[in-house]
């Protein structure tokens, strides 16, 4: 009854299966962990039905758990894993204690149960974990897992379909570094799906349902601000130097939105560059194209006193206060005067800031308007739409290494314009209220580079 050594000759001796490349390397898989990211209809249940029942009947009192959204769909890779262990002539039985188990001669047992962290907890040393609809599992199930594999060393395999661009599943995904085997399986690369179905999927449905769902593609359905890739192209290890002739043209853009209860307070710093382009046949001038640079972003622990937040602004100004020789310049520094704002505004006037101080009340209006004390009276859709378009036009630019880089970069990516995202989003907005003045005095940042 125990299978040899290598899982692809087993399927195929034991059910007929013939596995293919992509198939034959996941079987053979022995990484502690792996994500699967699949088109619908691709097998990728069969596989890991195929995987789980291989190990348990080659170990002895084995655990293989597998987990989903909801207890169904963890079932139907219990199911599939019954099925073929029928052919095999075993004998089909519950393991007397869960509802959802397949309990083999050999005492391994074969677990479905929700991703619920409560029911969960409980199990030990797994020797297979398969998280099935993984993009639709939260962070705290995830967290519930672990413990389960960290006496046995079992292995966590996450499989799934993309559900937009974050969430755990998409975290995983993307990090190049987290040491996790990465497989995936288009619908180009399943002969099962003709081309004649994506194209009807296609017209029923519309491209981004099809990128999904078929070519694995983690799209934003308009949640997100930015996808991804927006962000990934905003981010360089380096920049150019500023030619010596431009460096009086730079100036410094700051956006401090001030923490309510739950909320940071927080401060971006973007750097408006410019840099030579092609000359222009009519006028034969050279083009002076401008870049915004992110610079710096922080926040201040959550309850800081507001007396404390003037400091802040005047260390980040001292920051890049211009050195000796440089040209001098006024940075302009834009307040949240919303709510406690206004306090805090004026507490920063009485500290004789040399920057030009602008405080604006976001409102969910498309007016933009001027109240009295120099107040203005800013649209929340219109400033956030001017750091969508910098981003969409790549008119903005990051360094990994500027302070503050990895928190504004996972603020970038679950940030929503309704405000549902799970992150804070204290870093984008003083980077939006940075971004917006910027383009309020250089509209060319909203055009296409030439």
């Amino acid at each position: 009854m125990c299978p040899p050594d290598d899982p692809v000759a087993w399927v195929q001796s034991a059910f007929g299966f013939a596995a293919d490349d992509k198939q034959a390397e996941i079987l053979r898989s022995e990484a502690l962990r792996l994500i699967l990211l699949t088109a619908r209809q691709v097998g990728k249940s069969t596989i890991a039905a195929l995987r789980a029942l291989f190990l348990a009947l080659r170990h002895r009192n084995s655990l293989i758990l597998m987990i989903s959204p909801v207890g169904s769909q963890a079932g139907e890779i219990l199911r599939k894993a019954t099925f073929f262990a029928a052919e095999l002539g075993i004998r089909i039985r519950g393991d007397g204690v869960n509802d959802q188990s397949l309990l083999l001669p050999n005492g391994s047992r074969l677990v479905a149960r929700p991703a619920v962290p409560v029911s969960i907890r409980g199990y030990s040393q797994a020797r297979l974990i398969i998280v099935d609809e993984a993009a639709y599992v939260k962070q705290d199930s995830y967290k519930a897992l672990s413990p389960i594999l960290a006496v046995g060393g079992g292995s966590l395999w996450v499989v799934s379909t993309p559900a937009g661009p974050v969430g755990h599943f998409a975290d995983l995904w993307h990090d190049p570094d987290n040491g996790w085997e990465k497989h995936s399986i288009t619908a180009a690369e399943c002969p099962r799906l003709s081309p004649e179905f994506i194209a009807s999927e296609r017209r029923t449905f519309g491209d981004l349902y099809v990128a999904q769902e078929y070519f694995c593609q983690f799209v934003a359905a308009g949640l997100q601000l930015l996808t991804r890739s927006q962000i990934k192209e905003a981010t360089v290890e380096t920049l150019p130097e500023v030619h010596f002739r431009l460096r009086e043209k730079t100036r410094i853009y700051l956006g401090l939105d001030i923490g309510k209860r739950q909320d940071h307070t927080a401060i971006a710093v973007l750097e408006l560059r410019w840099a030579y382009g092609q000359k222009d046949n009519l006028s034969q001038k050279i083009r002076e194209i401008p870049t915004l640079v992110l610079r710096y972003s922080t926040r201040l622990a959550l309850d800081t006193e507001t007396t404390k937040i003037p400091q802040l602004v005047r260390d980040t100004l001292q920051r890049f206060a211009p050195r000796y020789g440089e040209p001098s310049r006024i940075d302009k520094l834009l307040i949240d005067a919303t709510g406690i704002g206004h306090t805090v505004v004026e507490l920063i006037r009485q500290n004789q800031t040399k920057a030009h101080i602008q405080p604006v009340m976001l409102t969910n209006g498309h007016v933009e308007r001027h109240l009295k004390d120099g107040y203005l009276s800013l649209p929340r859709p219109d400033m956030l739409n001017s750091l969508k378009m910098v981003f969409e036009l790549g008119n903005i630019k990051m360094e990994p290494s500027s302070p503050g880089f990895v928190d504004m970069e996972r603020e970038l990516i679950q940030f929503q314009p309704s405000g549902e995202q799970q992150e804070h989003d204290d870093l984008v907005m003083a980077m939006a209220m940075a971004v917006w003045q910027a383009a309020k005095d250089y509209p060319e940042l909203l055009l296409p580079p030439t």
